[in-house]
């Protein structure tokens, strides 16, 4: 292993079973310079210092590591993180590391963790030239497990850097099975000198209940590399809250701070509002919103001013919508004078239901969305090198109509490469797509009866149709395949799509509605095929990938 420009090894490594298990540092000449001992059953965070521009070799004894990275140099926010291969801990270079990324079931041009499990966007802001993105974390497995925070940087939203971990789970949780928690979502509020973040520490049984204990904690960071110890901020929940107490989301609106949290009020989904003269200290004002359906708890709340109106959103937790579709996201659109949102519409944020725990930030007067590509209907096929979750391409969202639009920024755009096709058709296909990334814009000059397979393995199948006034993606062949995924729109003028290996995106008539939808294809050959009872202009061009 040889340091380059990085003066930090991180490990994130476990005891074989029964184990105590050691990691060991020897220098060029094989003197052993550093012996760490695995104390934890869980996951040990191992971090040595090393010097520039020289050689070292690990060794493991009765332990496995499942991610290792070389940290610590001037520019990391520019180079990112050197990505060890874990079995000889060599390092990958940007080709490698594509190579290592280049499965059929691994998206290309959407993020990605280094390896193994992701769940909920964190943290998303813009800070001195980098766009951040913070996320929920298990490096040792692709399973939600105790979290931890992973955190990656990018100039442009698109391409991507892995930076180091920032935040682990409490110790008392490493070493036993009966408890679970760690660092849980949170967001960021960025100024011009330092970030502030808040986050839910969380810890409690294995099946959550009333012993499950949720509270909101505060760091600052002035250089998003080094971050100063956890505050807690608020522990003490309203009265009639549930038990489920987190996923703090703070925004600033002229001078006035506020925050909003996820709970559960008298059996009904909650987002709760806290304000603060200083954000630090903060102070309910009551629930933001209570909703009338049955959820167990709104996740991951968000709470904006976008193009003169204002949106909550929010997951709703442990919920079936009357299409069979599970665990949907919401926006609410209406006036707040600083107590309760006066609701005037609401809508789904995402039709295809693998979207989950949307996160939203602000800059240069772009309102930009994240969500989490989820699994809610266990389609994942787990591989070696593979990893459980992704996120979504950034969303610009607008505001029409009392209607929220959301189009992928326009920075996507720049990933287009090879024209395959561009014209009119009401019958085309493209049968052999390499890398099976691709990118298809369909027009019409009439609202039509159409039918786009999007891809197939064997007898499964995925496709968007419009058919009868609805509109909606369809599986086959697939855990989801009895699920109604319809849009939210009567007729289809524009359909974009993004097809990005397991990963289907949807973008309808500018934006009026969005789908994300996970179809596990076997082959890296991707396919195209259109049906439709009109003439269609058709776009069909090759995506580059971002690593």
């Amino acid at each position: 292993m040889y340091t380059g420009h990085y003066e930090c090894l991180e490990i994130f490594a476990r005891p074989a079973c029964g184990k105590k298990g050691y990691i060991e540092l020897l220098d060029e000449n094989g003197s052993v310079l550093h012996q760490k001992e695995l104390k934890h059953i869980y996951g040990n965070w191992i971090r040595l210092q090393l010097k520039k521009e020289s050689t070292y070799e690990v060794r493991l004894r009765d332990a496995e590591a499942a991610l290792a990275y070389l940290s610590g140099c001037e520019d990391i926010l520019e180079r990112g993180i050197c990505i060890l291969d874990t079995r000889t801990f060599s390092e990958m270079d940007a080709q490698q590391y594509h190579s290592f990324c280049d499965t059929p079931y691994r998206e290309q041009y959407h993020f990605t963790p280094v390896v193994n499990w992701i769940n909920d966007p964190n943290g998303l802001c813009w800070f001195r030239g980098y766009y951040h993105l913070f996320y929920q974390y298990n490096p040792f497995g692709q399973e939600w497990n105790n979290m931890y925070w992973g955190h990656a940087a990018s100039r442009d939203l698109i391409h991507w850097k892995h930076l180091p971990v920032v935040l682990e789970p409490q110790e008392e949780i490493l070493d036993n099975p009966v408890i679970k928690g760690g660092a849980f979502s949170g967001s960021a509020l960025a100024g011009e000198d330092e970030v502030c973040f808040y986050l839910t520490r969380h810890v409690g049984p294995q099946e959550d209940g009333w012993d499950t204990v949720q509270y909101q904690t505060m760091m600052k960071s002035r250089d998003m590399l080094s971050f100063t110890p956890e505050k807690e901020i608020i522990r003490e929940k309203p009265e009639n809250a549930s038990f489920d107490f987190r996923d703090p989301k703070a925004g600033k609106y002229k001078d006035h701070w506020y925050l909003v949290l996820g709970s559960c009020l008298d059996g009904k989904g909650a987002i709760l509002l806290y304000e603060s003269p200083d954000n630090e200290h903060w102070n309910y004002s009551g629930p933001l919103l209570v909703e009338k359906e049955p959820i167990r708890t709104i996740e991951c709340p968000d709470f904006f001013l976008l193009d003169g109106k204002y949106v909550a959103a929010g997951a709703w937790m442990d919920h079936y919508d009357g299409q069979g579709r599970f665990q949907m996201s919401r926006y609410y659109i209406g006036d707040w004078q600083g107590g309760e949102l006066s609701v005037e519409k609401e809508q789904w944020i995402d039709f295809g239901s693998n979207c989950y725990a949307a996160q939203t930030f602000c800059h240069e007067g772009r309102r930009i969305l994240i969500g989490w590509i989820s699994d809610f209907y266990h389609e994942h096929v787990k591989t070696e090198q593979g990893a459980y979750g992704s996120m979504t391409l950034p969303r610009e969202l607008h505001l029409k109509d009392g209607h929220v639009y959301a189009q992928p920024v326009k920075e996507v755009y720049d990933l287009r490469d090879e024209c395959l096709y561009c014209g009119e058709s009401s019958d085309f296909s493209r049968e052999s797509i390499g890398g099976n990334q691709y990118y298809v814009k369909l027009e019409f000059d009439n609202p039509c009866n159409f039918r786009a397979v999007l891809g197939r393995d064997g007898e499964k199948e995925i496709s968007l149709i419009s058919s009868s006034g609805k509109v909606f993606l369809k599986t086959k062949g697939v855990k989801s395949e009895e699920i109604d995924f319809t849009a939210q729109v009567k007729e289809c003028r524009k359909a974009e799509i993004f097809v990005d290996r397991r990963t289907v995106e949807v973008y309808l008539n500018d934006g009026e509605d969005a789908g994300t939808k996970l179809f596990y294809n076997s082959s890296r050959e991707g396919s195209f095929r259109l049906t439709a009872s009109e003439l269609t202009r058709v776009e069909l061009y090759t995506m580059k990938s971002i690593w």
